[in-house]
């Protein structure tokens, strides 16, 4: 006689900290413009680490406001909002390594900035999907990613114009 069959063992999805997309993608935009400033090794390193700092930081800030724009919500649900909706920006992040490598452009600044846009908006979607206001979900994620858009525009063109290595 036949049993049941033994259960199968139910695998976890893998869930990715909300920081990882953003962090390499910027990781990226700052090894580009490294590249940019001197072409070699030691400026797109320490482009790479910049990068991955500036996106380190530019998440929880955004994670911060979010949160503080809507306090029934939770920092959970905002942190996994975050991680669905800062996928967006890796296809920025592909599309301005081909654009700079392959094709030669100096691109890197417009990606991440559009980049970055996209992606905070995904965020704010996603946080209205959860049930954030559907008007304060889309306005702070916004008005952070324009003030960290500027912030990574002048810090990329500074370093780049000042910093030769």
């Amino acid at each position: 006689m036949q049993g049941t069959p033994a259960a199968l063992p139910v695998a976890t999805p893998l869930v990715l900290p909300h920081w990882t997309a953003p962090v390499l993608a910027f990781a990226a935009f700052g090894a580009l413009v490294g590249w940019r400033m001197g072409a070699s090794p030691l400026s797109s390193g320490v482009g790479l680490i910049v990068g991955a700092a500036f996106a380190f930081g530019a998440t929880y800030l955004l994670v911060g406001a979010i949160t503080l724009a809507h306090p029934g919500l939770g920092r959970d649900a905002v942190e996994e909002a975050a991680s669905n909706g800062l996928l967006l920006i890796l296809p920025f992040a592909v599309l301005a390594l081909v654009a700079e490598l392959l094709l030669g452009w100096n691109a890197s600044q417009t990606f991440s900035s559009a980049g970055l846009m996209t992606a905070c908006g995904a965020v704010g979607v996603e946080v209205s999907r959860r049930g954030g206001g559907q008007l304060r979900s889309m306005l702070v994620p916004t008005a952070v990613a324009v003030a960290l858009a500027a912030a990574w525009m002048i810090l990329s063109t500074f370093a780049a114009a000042n910093w030769k290595w």
